[in-house]
C-alpha cells in the first residue's frame, strides 16, 4: 500500500470562483421554495437557498476561470454540459499524476472533464447512461437534424409566448415519457441539463426526471454553448472519441490491455445519494469494479470519495493512495457530509 498523504484544502477551488463570478438576478422560484423531488424518498436540497437561488449562469465567468486554471497544462476544451460530480474542480490534483499513455479509456465518462480539459490521445469511453451518450454522438457526428431542433427551441425560447418555466415543463414531460427519437432524446436532455435547478440531474422511484425548473437561468442564452458545440476545437475532440453505452465491465472486457493504456476511473461515489439515473451503483458493483482494477494490465487513477468501505475495500493491494480535502456545494437531505475526503488511487507511482 502506498503512503497516504492528507494535503491542505486550496484556498480557492474552481466553485469558489464560479461562485464570485456568477450573476446575480432578481427571479425568484414561484412556488418552489424548497424544490422537494416527489419521489417518495426525500430530495430536498440543503444549500442556502437564497445564494442558489439566485445562482445565474456561470458562461460570462469562463474567462475568470480560465485564468484560474492557466498553471495546469490543459488542452482548449472544457466539458460539453452539466453533470453530476464532474471532476472540473479536481483537475489540480488529476491531471499532474496522469502518466503518459497511446491510448485513453474511461468507464463511468459522464461529464469528460479530465478528457475534455486534459487527454489528446485515442480515446475509449463509456457511460451506462443513456441519453448523455446518444447527446455525445449527435456532437461527434455533428448533426445537422439535431443543431436544427437547437435552432427551433431558442426560436420559442425568445418568444416567449408561453413562460420559459412552461416551457421547460414541457420539454420534462416529454423527456420522461420516452417515446421520442434519439435525436430529441438528446435535444431533451441537453435543455434540461442547461436549465434544470442548480444543474441537478435526479430521478423518481419510477425513473422520471423531476428536477424544478431553475429560476436563476430565466435569462440565460445557450446560443453560445450551441456556437461551441460546433466548433473546430470540439469537432477535433470528438474525432478522438469512441463512445460505447453498457456496463462497464462489458465495455472494458471488448479490449485487450497493456501497459501503454490509461484509464480514468470516476465511478458513483460509495455513499447513499447515487442514484443519477434509473441504476444504482451498489456496493456489488464497487467490488466488481475493485476485482477488475487489481488485475487491469495498463495504468489506472481511480478518484473516489474517501469511505470505510473504500479504504477497506483497496487497502490490502499494491496500490498507491493519494488522498486530499473536497468540499461539495450541495446536501442532499444531509445523505452526505459536505466536507469531504477524496482518494486518488492508482496502480503506478505517480510522476510528482
Amino acid at each position: 500500500m502506498g503512503k497516504r498523504q492528507i494535503v491542505e484544502p486550496l484556498n480557492m477551488d474552481f466553485e469558489d470562483v464560479v461562485e464570485r463570478v456568477a450573476k446575480h438576478t432578481p427571479e425568484r422560484y414561484e412556488g418552489e421554495v424548497e424544490p422537494v423531488l416527489n419521489d417518495g424518498e426525500g430530495g430536498v436540497l440543503d444549500v442556502n437557498q437564497k445564494n442558489q437561488r439566485e445562482r445565474a449562469d456561470i458562461d460570462e465567468g469562463k474567462e475568470i476561470i480560465s485564468n484560474f486554471t492557466k498553471p495546469l497544462t490543459f488542452s482548449k476544451c472544457c466539458p460539453l454540459l452539466k453533470w453530476p460530480g464532474g471532476k472540473t474542480s479536481e483537475l489540480q490534483e488529476i491531471q499532474p499524476r496522469i502518466p503518459k499513455h497511446k491510448r485513453y479509456f474511461e468507464p463511468f465518462f459522464g461529464g469528460g472533464a479530465v478528457y475534455f480539459n486534459t487527454i489528446n490521445t485515442q480515446a475509449f469511453v463509456n457511460d451506462s447512461h443513456c441519453e448523455l451518450m446518444l447527446f455525445y454522438k449527435m456532437i461527434k457526428k455533428q448533426d445537422t437534424d439535431f443543431f436544427a431542433l437547437l435552432n427551433d427551441f431558442i426560436e420559442v425560447w425568445n418568444k416567449r409566448s408561453i413562460t420559459r418555466k412552461e416551457i421547460y415543463l414541457q420539454i420534462r414531460d416529454r423527456y420522461n415519457q420516452n417515446q421520442s427519437s434519439d435525436i430529441e432524446k438528446a435535444l431533451d436532455f441537453f435543455i434540461l441539463r442547461e436549465y434544470a435547478y442548480a444543474g441537478m440531474f435526479r430521478v423518481n422511484s419510477s425513473g422520471k426526471f423531476n428536477v424544478p425548473f431553475g429560476a436563476a437561468y430565466v435569462n440565460k442564452n445557450i446560443q453560445k454553448k450551441i456556437d461551441y458545440l460546433k466548433s473546430d476545437a470540439v469537432i477535433a475532440k470528438m474525432n478522438k472519441l469512441n463512445i460505447s453505452n453498457n456496463d462497464f465491465k462489458y465495455f472494458l472486457n471488448e479490449f485487450s490491455f497493456n501497459e501503454n493504456d490509461f484509464m480514468f476511473v470516476d465511478p458513483p461515489y460509495n455513499c447513499s445519494f447515487t442514484k443519477y439515473g434509473e441504476e444504482d451503483f451498489s456496493l456489488k458493483d464497487q467490488d466488481r469494479l475493485r476485482d477488475y482494477l487489481i488485475s487491469f494490465k495498463g495504468k489506472f487513477m481511480l478518484v473516489t470519495q474517501y469511505t470505510d468501505y473504500i479504504r477497506k475495500l483497496y487497502e490490502p493491494y499494491n496500490l498507491y493512495t493519494y488522498i486530499y480535502d473536497k468540499k461539495y456545494r450541495f446536501n442532499i437531505k444531509g445523505r452526505f457530509n459536505r466536507n469531504a475526503k477524496h482518494a486518488l488511487i492508482t496502480n503506478y507511482v505517480p510522476n510528482i
